[in-house]
């Protein structure tokens, strides 16, 4: 689980940070200003808390689940102490940093006539609506993505202690050609 977590975390900041600062093609950049009230507008950083308050939960059912397995006598306290833990793993994310981040991305990609095509939707009834229900949507998206990603962790690990059965029995009776 530890390691689905570590791969959870590097994928959300590397895909948040890997741009270059360049113009986009064809109009003038927006100003940092600009792409940080679009920000603000998104709720990019509520966002990305919730983000990662459903990624700490299913983390840790996926921790109590996977400690199950190989402690299925787990006492209420190693339980305790298996959710204390994978709670503390999403703590403290450096969401500003995370943003800030975000504003070169945003201009490298966007010009400023995007930005306030972007922002007059983002202002209508219908960009209203979005950025209200939103929330809702990506905690029922969570739910969802991580039941579905738990259940593919179940058979991989199932395959994975499959294949090391296998091969620990090869190695104790090598066939011989």
């Amino acid at each position: 689980m530890r390691k689905l977590s570590a791969i959870l975390i590097l994928l959300s900041a590397s895909s948040l940070m890997t741009a270059a600062q360049t113009s986009p093609a064809g109009g003038s950049t927006p100003s940092a200003e600009e792409v940080m009230r679009f920000l603000e507008i998104l709720r990019v950083k509520p966002q990305l808390t919730l983000y990662f308050d459903g990624v700490a939960k299913q983390a840790k059912l996926g921790a109590e689940e996977g400690f199950k397995r190989k402690k299925p006598d787990a006492t209420p306290a190693q339980l305790t102490e298996v959710d204390n833990f994978a709670e503390k793993l999403f703590q403290n994310m450096p969401i500003d940093e995370m943003v800030d981040a975000m504003v070169p991305i945003y201009q490298k990609h966007l010009t400023r006539e995007d930005m306030d095509a972007i922002l007059a939707f983002y202002s209508s009834p219908v960009g209203l609506k979005l950025q209200r229900e939103q929330p809702a949507m990506m905690q029922e998206g969570m739910k969802v993505g991580g039941e579905i990603g738990r259940r593919r962790l179940e058979s991989m690990m199932q395959q994975m202690d499959d294949f090391i059965a296998k091969m620990a029995q090869e190695q104790k009776n090598p066939s011989k050609p």
